[in-house]
């Protein structure tokens, strides 16, 4: 059989029990104790012919001979057996052997006795499936003749169904294999072993296809792509060879030498539509509903094939490996569709986790990959649409791809994060993000640009035990991650220090989703106070967290967690429901302040949830203001919607930490704000710089002018006190006259405040 590069069977085919087509001669055994009936046999039957094929004999004179003769040649098609030898029975059990033991059930069994008392029972007959039974009186010339000529006949019958059904269970089997296989060449080569094993050609072959199908597989097309640069519906490229062939694959037909008669059969057999079997030359044609035209083309020594091949087990085996063509374009468009990212062109997460990396490290030992992420890329698809920021993203695609030795592996794993695989150290790595940074990108339908970069990189190893690609690309994003938030355009390498910090902070994340959702954390108040009196005017609810094993933890500390998590919308739901039960309870309460984020505030949900707990403790939401921060006009349309909303609802609304963001007078002008709270920023300046105080009178003098009430945040010293009242400031918090308080302690303030 021709040796082939690639099989795509998964194992070797089990080897045929039965017969295979006799060339030259049919095979007699001849099975007797008494060299007599061989040497009289073989003397009447000298010359015969039985269907166009003469006799060949071969011969043991024992039951125990007979296995051996019989195992080493199962071709044989008839056996004349004598039922007495060693054994009175040694026939019968001969016979036993060849049936259940080699499992040979297409040899014809002539059963001869020297004793013509001695006939075997019907169940023998039937159980040993003995075809025929004679005394040796009986086989006279003549009627030797007529007993081995219907024996070979029924043989020949028997070996043709046993082999269509033999290749039909070939052809089930290799329609699995077939629909597994993603590779075209695997497939094809595959194919042409088949034919081989299938039909006893013994042949090298070629296969080759015709005309583009629809939507072909990636790889196909870089078959076509390399052979010819333009799409001809004659042109015939050889997709996969056997070893004789092998300079011909990925080539057009017209361009390998094959002798005229090759040629002309594989393109007759193109030109009609149809098999063409000329001599040795073979071309089996075969098209799909994909408009995918091939051939198989097979040249094999033997003249005689058209007598050979059986034209039914033919039509049937190209009909499925048609089928198995369509089925690997299929499979090789899911395998585009898993493994490639439409858009770049590169590989996606899947191809680059489970396909392209761990067969790079195999292959190098170690590697150093990159995570790296475009800066401020939705600014590009805000400002200039998601279209061009695709076309962004291919052109960076390629250029980093181009920037990398051709063995390195470059994947879009999502939006704007790119991932590297390469051999390079981790220095030459970061020549060559540094040099992406300074890249002049080009479009074709825009100006030059410049994209700047963050990077994560982590360092993998085949041995040990950071060899998991999947590992390696969480490392390589806890270090993106770290750099992101130290310096944008930098690039650093993982630490296990960032894994044990992102684990603490995941732990920390789900002990707040648990103690939230059980309604462990609770609430503090600040007291509002009036510089006029020094009387308590209202509160701000500030949430706490007290853990069981972790003690009280800041809210410095799981407020940006919670809202890295996306829990700002709970935390904040949380905290006017708790403040909403403890003004049911307590009606003699002054206003109390609930923060609102920005991220909550861009919620639809947000203000029916907010009317229905009012509903449910029957609040009345003059009792309540609701503190924003100036990040809530840069959350967009839905955030500022729902400001002009909560104004038109008579909901008394604060502006948080005034003078730490986007500050501007001219915003406030149509800001729907009743109370403008400055930051303590302002409040650290008092009393140490003359132009902080400068600067808060003036501020306070625009914003009582725009008719806003006035508070500052962090008065702490008495020289702070006399600069915010010298400002003109009527209204403050801070440590100075309240910490932050519990339920308890506030309402014990309010009842010493009205004894006072």
């Amino acid at each position: 059989m021709s040796d082939f590069k690639i099989n795509i069977i998964d194992g070797p085919s089990t080897p045929s029990q039965h017969p295979v087509t006799p060339s030259r001669s049919w095979k007699v055994a001849i099975i007797d104790d008494e060299a007599s009936m061989h040497h009289a046999t073989t003397l009447a039957l000298k010359n015969v012919k039985i269907m166009g094929y003469p006799l060949s004999f071969i011969h043991a004179y024992s039951g125990k001979e007979g296995q051996q003769l019989l195992a080493d040649n199962i071709d044989t098609a008839v056996i004349l057996l004598d039922v007495v030898m060693e054994e009175e029975d040694s026939g019968l059990q001969l016979a036993s052997y060849i049936r259940k033991e080699l499992g040979n059930h297409t040899t014809q069994i002539v059963l001869r006795t020297g004793q013509p008392g001695y006939a075997p029972e019907e169940s023998v007959i039937e159980n040993f499936e003995i075809n025929d039974y004679k005394t040796k009186n009986e086989l006279t010339r003549a009627k030797l003749f007529s007993t081995l000529c219907s024996s070979i006949r029924s043989y020949q019958s028997l070996y043709s169904i046993q082999k269509s059904r033999d290749g039909l269970r070939k052809i089930v089997d290799s329609a699995a294999n077939q629909f597994q296989e993603r590779s075209l060449a695997s497939f094809s080569e595959g194919i042409l072993d088949q034919i081989n094993a299938l039909f006893d050609i013994h042949s090298e072959g070629i296969f080759c296809v015709s005309s583009r199908p629809l939507n072909p597989p990636q790889q196909l097309e870089k078959i076509y792509f390399h052979a010819t640069s333009e799409q001809h519906e004659d042109e015939h490229i050889v997709v996969a060879t056997s070893l004789k062939y092998q300079q011909a694959f990925g080539k057009n037909l017209d361009t390998i030498e094959l002798d005229e008669t090759s040629h002309a059969a594989i393109k007759q057999a193109f030109q009609e539509g149809r098999n063409v079997i000329n001599g040795g030359n073979i071309a089996l044609y075969m098209d799909t509903p994909s408009q995918w035209k091939a051939v198989i083309y097979i040249f094999t020594g033997k003249t005689d094939l058209l007598e050979e091949l059986d034209p039914e087990l033919l039509s049937v085996f190209i009909q499925n490996v048609a089928l198995g063509l369509e089925n690997t374009k299929f499979v090789n468009q899911l395998f585009d569709a898993a493994f490639i990212d439409e858009i770049t062109g590169l590989h996606s997460r899947m191809g680059f986790v489970d396909s392209q990396v761990p067969s790079l490290l195999k292959r190098a030992g170690r590697l150093t990959l990159a995570m790296i992420d475009i800066d401020d890329f939705h600014q590009i698809n805000e400002s200039l649409g998601f279209d061009y920021g695709n076309k962004v993203l291919k052109v960076f695609g390629d250029a980093l791809k181009q920037s990398l030795p051709t063995s390195s592996v470059v994947s879009r794993l999502h939006s704007d994060a790119f991932a590297v695989a390469t051999e390079l150290d981790e220095a030459s790595l970061l020549n060559v993000l540094q040099t992406l940074q300074d890249t002049v990108f080009e479009m074709d339908d825009g100006g030059p640009f410049y994209l700047g970069v963050t990077s994560g990189i982590f360092n993998l190893e085949e041995t040990g035990t950071l060899n998991n690609t999947e590992v390696a690309l969480k490392r390589a994003e806890i270090a993106l991650k770290q750099a992101k938030s130290k310096r944008r355009g930098c690039a650093l390498t993982f630490h296990e220090d960032m894994e044990i910090a992102c684990n603490e902070r995941l732990n920390l994340i789900n002990k707040l989703r648990h103690d939230l959702s059980e309604e462990l954390l609770y609430l503090v108040f600040q007291p509002k106070v009036n510089l006029t009196n020094n009387c308590i005017i209202g509160a701000e609810a500030l949430l706490r967290w007290n853990h069981t094993e972790l003690g009280e933890v800041s809210p410095g500390v799981f407020v940006p967690i919670a809202e890295a998590a996306g829990l700002s919308f709970e935390l904040d739901t949380f905290v006017f429901r708790s403040a909403c039960k403890v003004l049911a309870n307590h009606p003699e309460l002054p206003e109390i302040a609930i923060n609102i984020s920005p991220l909550s505030l861009n919620r639809r949900e947000l203000l029916p949830i907010l009317d229905g707990i009012l509903q449910q403790y029957g609040i009345d939401k003059r009792r309540i203001s609701l503190e924003i921060t100036e990040g809530c006009f840069v959350q967009g349309k839905s955030c500022k919607a729902n400001i002009a909303k909560l104004h038109e609802q008579g909901w008394s609304l604060h502006l948080d930490d005034f003078g730490t963001g986007y500050s501007s007078f001219g915003y406030l002008l149509n800001l729907p704000v009743s109370v403008i709270k400055i930051d303590r920023i302002f409040t650290w300046g008092l009393s140490k710089c003359d132009r902080s105080e400068r600067l808060l009178g003036g501020m306070v003098n625009m914003l009582k002018g725009m008719n806003k009430r006035v508070l500052i945040e962090g008065i702490e010293t008495e020289e702070q006190l006399v600069s915010a009242v010298a400002a003109g400031l009527e209204m403050t918090q801070g440590y100075l006259f309240y910490k932050p308080l519990t339920l308890d302690d506030f309402t014990l303030a309010l009842k010493e405040q009205a004894v006072a």
